[in-house]
């Protein structure tokens, strides 16, 4: 089964557009969404009040397991970042989007971006 490693803009097309997560709900009762702790600091930093934060918050746990970065993710991002340097890429991914990338190769998921990429 395909696992996904969603990232912010991912996070929010899902909760903000109208239907948007009609169709994964099978999907999602099989656990098949999951966030690190960058995604999840980044989209509760959206929160506009502490409850605000806590209805965020329960509303990612029960759309996403948790796939927590690993040790050598920096060293991913490093080498990752050199080899796009290379090519003259090295702008086109942010340090947070390597790192959700890290993760989502150690634990060998699919990134599930929303931004046409």
């Amino acid at each position: 089964m395909i696992t996904y490693l969603v990232d912010t803009s991912a996070l929010w097309h899902l909760f903000r557009t109208p239907g948007a997560l009609r169709p994964w709900e099978g999907h999602i009762a099989a656990g098949v969404f999951h966030l690190c702790e960058p995604t999840r600091a980044e989209f509760l930093c959206s929160a506009t009040s502490p409850s605000h934060r806590d209805e965020l918050a329960e509303e990612l746990d029960a759309l996403c397991l948790l796939s927590p970065v690993p040790k050598n993710a920096w060293r991913w991002v490093d080498a990752a970042q050199y080899k796009l340097t290379q090519r003259g890429r090295h702008r086109a991914a942010e340090a947070i989007d390597l790192l959700v990338c890290a993760t989502a190769v150690h634990h060998g998921h699919t990134v599930r971006p929303s931004r046409g990429q």
